[in-house]
C-alpha cells in the first residue's frame, strides 16, 4: 500500500509573512532620542519628517492648508501611479482566474493538498502572483499613517518647534486669555486650537520661536483645525458625509471597472468591503480634525480618475498585444521566406 504524503502545512508561509511584518514594525516603532532630546522613532525620521517637509513646502506655495492637502493628495498619487497600474494588473489577472479556481475547488473538494498543488500550477502557467495585486496597494497604507502626524500636531512637526517651546506657547495662550471659536485656550487644547489660537494673537507668541508663523486653516469657509460633531449640523457636519459618500462611489466605480474588464462578477466578501470603507470614512471624518477628511475626500476622488485611467491603459495594451504578436509572426515569416528564396 503506497504511503501518502503528509500535507504540507499551509499556514507556515502566512506565520513567516506575519512574523516579518511583526519584526518590521518593532524596528520602525523602536524609539530613541533625537538631537533635541525628545523621544521619536524610525518611522517618524524616515516618513512622518519628509511628508511634513513636503505639506509644509507646498503650503508656503499655495498659503492654504486646504490646498496643500489637496496637491500633496495628487503628489503621492503621481508617485504612486506606477504601483497602483502593477497592483491593477494583479487584480485583474487574479479576477480572471476565479472561474478555473472555482472548477478546481469543486475538482478536488475531497483532497486539500492535490487542489493547493494545481493553484499553485495554474497561478505558474498563467504567471500570476496571488500577492501581486495587494502589495503594491498595501504601500500606500504607511502614506495615509505618516500624514495623520503634521496634521494633528502641526506645531510639532510644520513649524518644527520642541516640546519646550510648543508648552511655552500653550502657556501663553492661556496668559493673554486666548479664545477659538468662543473657548478659552486650555492645558488639554489640541495642536490644532493652538494653531487658530497663533493665527489671532500672532504678535503674543511669535518672540517664543522664529519657527512660528500664523498659518491659516480656513479653507472654502471651512475650519481644517475643528472636528465635526454630531450634534451640529453645518458645513463641516457635511464633511464627514461626503468623506463617506465618496468611498461609497470608489468601490461602486472600482467593482464595476473590475467586472466590465473581467467579464467575472465580485465575490459576496467584495460586496461588504463596499460598506466598510464608507463606514470606516464616516467614523473617522467625526474622530478627527477636518483636515484629515479633506485629505480623505481629495485621495478618493483622485483614485477614481485613477482607476478609470489604469483600466483604461491596461484594456488598450491588451488590445495591442495580439497585433504585436501578429506583427512579430509575420516579420519571422518574411525573413524565413527571404532565406528561402536566397
Amino acid at each position: 500500500m503506497p504511503t501518502q504524503k503528509k500535507p504540507r502545512f499551509s499556514g507556515r508561509r502566512v506565520v513567516v509573512v506575519l512574523a516579518l511584518a511583526l519584526l518590521i514594525c518593532m524596528l520602525l516603532t523602536s524609539c530613541f532620542a533625537d538631537r533635541n532630546g525628545e523621544t521619536t522613532n524610525i518611522f517618524i525620521v524616515v516618513l512622518v519628517r519628509p511628508f511634513a517637509y513636503i505639506l509644509r513646502w507646498i503650503y508656503d506655495w499655495c498659503n492654504s492648508f486646504g490646498w496643500a492637502l489637496i496637491l500633496f493628495t495628487l503628489l503621492t498619487r503621481l508617485v504612486l501611479l506606477p504601483l497602483n497600474i502593477k497592483s491593477k494588473k494583479g487584480m485583474a489577472a487574479m479576477q480572471a482566474l476565479q472561474p478555473k479556481l472555482k472548477e478546481l475547488e469543486k475538482k478536488y473538494q475531497n483532497d486539500k493538498q492535490k487542489y493547493q498543488e494545481e493553484v499553485a500550477k495554474l497561478y505558474k502557467k498563467e504567471g500570476v502572483s496571488p500577492m501581486g495585486g495587494c502589495l503594491p496597494t498595501l504601500l500606500t497604507l504607511p502614506i495615509m499613517f505618516a500624514l495623520y502626524w503634521p496634521i494633528s500636531q502641526p506645531l510639532k512637526y510644520l513649524m518644527n518647534l520642541s516640546a519646550a517651546q510648543i508648552a511655552a506657547v500653550r502657556d501663553q495662550l492661556i496668559l493673554i486669555g486666548a479664545k477659538v471659536n468662543g473657548v478659552l485656550v486650555s492645558a488639554t487644547s489640541s495642536e490644532m486650537t493652538l494653531v487658530q489660537a497663533i493665527h489671532d494673537n500672532f504678535e503674543a507668541v511669535s518672540s517664543i520661536s522664529e519657527n512660528i508663523f500664523p498659518m491659516n486653516l480656513m479653507f472654502l469657509g471651512i475650519n481644517l483645525g475643528a472636528v465635526p460633531s454630531f450634534t451640529k449640523f453645518n458645513v463641516l457636519f457635511l464633511l464627514p458625509i461626503i468623506s463617506a459618500g465618496t468611498a461609497f462611489l470608489l468601490s461602486k466605480i472600482t467593482t464595476w471597472l473590475q467586472e466590465r474588464s473581467t467579464g467575472v462578477q465580485n465575490s459576496q466578501q467584495n460586496g461588504m468591503m463596499t460598506w466598510m470603507m464608507p463606514l470606516i470614512s464616516l467614523w473617522i471624518g467625526f474622530s478627527l480634525p477636518a483636515g484629515l477628511t479633506v485629505y480623505w475626500i481629495a485621495s478618493n476622488l483622485v483614485a477614481m480618475a485613477q482607476e478609470v485611467f489604469t483600466t483604461y491603459y491596461i484594456q488598450k495594451k491588451k488590445e495591442k498585444e495580439p497585433l504585436k504578436e501578429a506583427d512579430s509572426s509575420n516579420d519571422k515569416n518574411s525573413r524565413s521566406n527571404r532565406k528561402n528564396n536566397r
